[in-house]
């Protein structure tokens, strides 16, 4: 017959194994979810401001007066400065972080690159950037995880 006190040795081994392995789980596990977080709201946040972008462009299609390509950068600079910016309650946005930045350009279509096709009218582009709300955490051995770009950014264009 075996001795209790033999099986009762092996299960407190046991206990103390599992917590070392919970030891080097746990911060894989933490890493992963955090990840999922961080990723899902740059993602959000791209999202948004693609659609935002795409929005302004909308916008800027009922502007009667426009013919140049200068005289639509600054209507879409209107619109944008107008519905683009912190603290906007009619504003495109679901949130506005402080570095959100925006780019326009506008420009003749009629130049075709090697292999394009030609197009007629200008073109118009914009692009909607901030950096990310939540930065990855430094891990010693991995380094910074995730890892995200320094400027997430969205954009759209139009030929009008």
């Amino acid at each position: 017959m075996v001795k209790p006190s033999f099986y009762r040795s092996i299960k407190q081994r046991q206990k103390g194994a599992v917590a070392i392995e919970f030891v080097f789980i746990f911060p894989v596990l933490f890493i992963i979810c955090y990840a999922i977080i961080v990723y899902a709201l740059a993602f959000l946040l791209i999202q948004n401001f693609t659609y935002s972008s795409e929005e302004v462009l909308r916008s800027a299609l009922f502007c009667n007066d426009c013919e140049t390509p200068e005289d639509w950068e600054f209507e879409i600079n209107a619109i944008a400065t107008a519905r683009i910016k912190k603290d906007n309650t009619n504003g495109l946005l679901i949130y506005a972080p402080e570095s959100l930045s925006w780019t326009y350009d506008c420009r003749n279509a009629s130049a075709s690159e090697e292999g394009a096709p030609e197009l007629t009218g200008i073109l118009c582009e914009i692009a909607i950037s901030a950096e990310p709300l939540i930065d990855g955490i430094s891990m010693p051995g991995f380094g910074k995880l995730p890892s995200l770009p320094e400027q997430l950014t969205g954009g759209a264009s139009l030929l009008f």
